[in-house]
């Protein structure tokens, strides 16, 4: 790939040179008509677009001002990467560092770029100082030394980045209505119920070895905890047991295909529904479900259970850490459908999966061509 650069145009100069650090209070937003609050949660790693906010209307602290069109950084965990460009008015965290391009020298919009480039990342690292929370600062930032093209350059190679970049946010924004559709087809599915424990032959948690045991730990069988309950071809685990540590506590082999729901975590890890390609073995935090499959066909009862995430999550119960049980979940509601019926379904729910799966690609390639373009803009490793 060749953006064919004529860098004897470039001039070097140091980002404060092109970039002011705007530190704007604001005190009345009501007055201003700003009613979005950016804090560093906000910002997501790699992403130039803010998805999310809060409202002044719930009540804030911050006062620094943001204006559409500036460049955001968060100056806090810098590895984590997060910067954004403003496509709207609204005040912001103090951990979030306000850049305005010098218009004479830099365009606005090429900016945002410049702040994700490796570069700047790695000063960025290299000025952070402090070990909880490392934070850098503009003073430092300041000093960033690189080369910037013309301006008629700029505006050539930030048009072509922010054509990608919209292209990237055209394609993540059809996952979720791919994936959304898979829930009006599992709700239409059937008018009657049965319920989970009618169409399992096996319903059971593992269990923990002994710690204490050095024997029981670093063997052949993958031995999967709640955290790792994710996807449908889940083939191995952060740690593995041996055959003689199954004997030794409740931990069974679970064979491929299981249908296996994480019952205890934090965050959104309870509730979660994966399978398993190979067999393997759970902790007592993860039930295993086996279909019957002269009643259940296994890629139905998978789907199903997936479709349910955010209602199993939403039950656990106790008052330090939620959390589901067994017989929680072998009493959720289970369409009463024939295997040809539930075929048909698990059919359509592939092709599904399988749209996802291509715009997931196209998503990550386009990704990939980001990062070549700010490479080669820029430097740093393509």
């Amino acid at each position: 790939m060749s953006l064919d650069l004529d860098r004897s145009t470039w001039t070097h100069v140091r980002f404060g040179d092109v970039v002011k650090n705007r530190n704007e209070t604001v005190r009345d937003t009501e007055s201003l008509g700003i009613d979005r609050v950016i804090a560093m949660e906000h910002l997501d790693p790699g992403e130039l677009k803010i998805n999310s906010w809060g409202d002044t209307a719930d009540g804030t602290t911050f006062t620094r001002r943001v204006r559409p069109g500036q460049t955001l950084f968060g100056k806090r965990r810098a590895y984590q990467r997060k910067a954004a460009f403003a496509e709207f008015g609204a005040i912001c965290s103090g951990d979030i560092l306000v850049f305005e391009a010098d218009p004479t020298h830099l365009l606005p919009t090429f900016l945002p770029f410049l702040v994700q480039s490796e570069g700047f990342y790695n000063h960025a690292l290299g000025t952070s100082a402090g070990s909880l929370s490392p934070r850098t600062n503009w003073k430092d930032l300041a000093k960033y030394e690189f080369d910037l093209p013309p301006l008629a350059e700029q505006e050539r190679i930030a048009g072509l980045l922010w054509s990608v970049e919209h292209s990237i946010r055209s394609q993540r924004k059809l996952v979720p209505r791919a994936a959304g559709g898979a829930g009006p087809l599992m709700s239409a599915t059937a008018s009657d119920e049965v319920v989970v424990a009618d169409v399992v032959r096996l319903a059971r948690s593992g269990g923990t070895p002994s710690r204490s045991n050095r024997g029981f730990f670093g063997g052949e069988i993958p031995w999967l905890k709640s955290g790792e309950v994710v996807g449908d071809a889940i083939g191995e685990a952060s740690e593995a047991i041996p055959e003689a540590a199954l004997s030794a506590c409740s931990a069974w082999r679970v064979p491929a295909g299981a249908t296996l729901v994480a019952m205890y975590g934090d965050g959104k890890t309870r509730g979660q529904v994966g399978r398993n390609s190979v067999p393997l073995a759970t902790n007592q935090a993860v039930l295993a479900l086996v279909a019957d499959e002269e009643v259940c066909v296994p890629d139905f009862l998978y789907y199903w259970l997936r479709s349910r995430e955010k209602i199993l999550h939403n039950k656990g119960v106790g008052a330090a850490q939620k959390n589901l049980s067994k017989s929680l979940i072998i009493s959720e509601p289970f369409p009463s459908l024939c295997v040809e019926e539930q075929n048909a379904v698990v059919e359509r729910l592939r092709q599904l999966d399988e749209a996802i799966s291509q715009i997931a690609s196209v998503s990550a390639d386009l990704v990939q061509l980001k990062a070549q373009l700010l490479a080669l803009t820029f430097g740093g490793l393509l």
